[in-house]
């Protein structure tokens, strides 16, 4: 029976394609979104450097403006978005009974900016981020840091993140974890799994 749901952020509650940025900009972004979000950002999730660092190291880049733009913290309201439903849909998991946490690679300024938006603490149990334990997904040392934190029982806990890699890696550890693609597959596998 699952009593224990592990979520990532970016893909199930907030939006981080590079569509969404698209439509911020009105353009292409290709090109912008791999500088924006390239080496100098993982050291960013790992919490080795800030966004403004990151930022600075960037100023010689041609599309600058935008990448400035979509990495600072007052636009994330825009280039981050909450999905709505999806966040609604979780708050009612909670409400079911589950107990909810969250694992996620993400840096310090995106945790400030959602917990200032939907009070991380009062829907979830708890949480992993890559910015606090600087290690980050798909490392197996993230999945056993949450198991053990929480003191989840692995047949109990069940963890759903938009990234092949990282489903594969929580398997490895002995995880059930699914890629998800939208709320319906939340719903279809705790169905699945009862």
């Amino acid at each position: 029976m699952i009593k224990n749901i592990i979520l990532d952020i970016g893909g199930i509650l907030f939006d981080d394609s590079k569509e969404s940025i698209e439509k911020v900009l009105n353009k292409n972004c290709d090109n912008i979104y791999k500088i924006a979000y390239g080496n100098g950002f993982k050291k960013c999730i790992l919490g080795e450097m800030s966004i403004e660092e990151h930022i600075n190291k960037l100023k010689d880049e041609d599309d600058f403006e935008d990448i400035s733009y979509i990495l600072r913290k007052d636009n994330l309201s825009k280039t981050y978005p909450l999905i709505k439903n999806n966040y609604e849909y979780i708050k009612k998991l909670k409400e079911a009974g589950y107990n909810l946490y969250l694992l996620s690679n993400i840096t310090e300024d995106s945790y400030n900016y959602i917990n200032d938006l939907i009070d991380i603490n009062k829907t979830f149990n708890g949480g992993i981020y890559s910015y606090k334990e600087h290690i980050r997904k798909p490392d197996p040392k993230i999945f056993e840091l949450i198991i053990k934190k929480y003191k989840l029982k692995k047949e109990e806990t069940v963890f759903f993140d938009d990234k092949e890699k990282n489903i594969k890696a929580a398997k490895e550890e002995g995880i059930k974890a699914f890629v998800f693609k939208n709320i319906n597959d939340i719903e279809r596998i705790i169905k699945i799994l009862k």
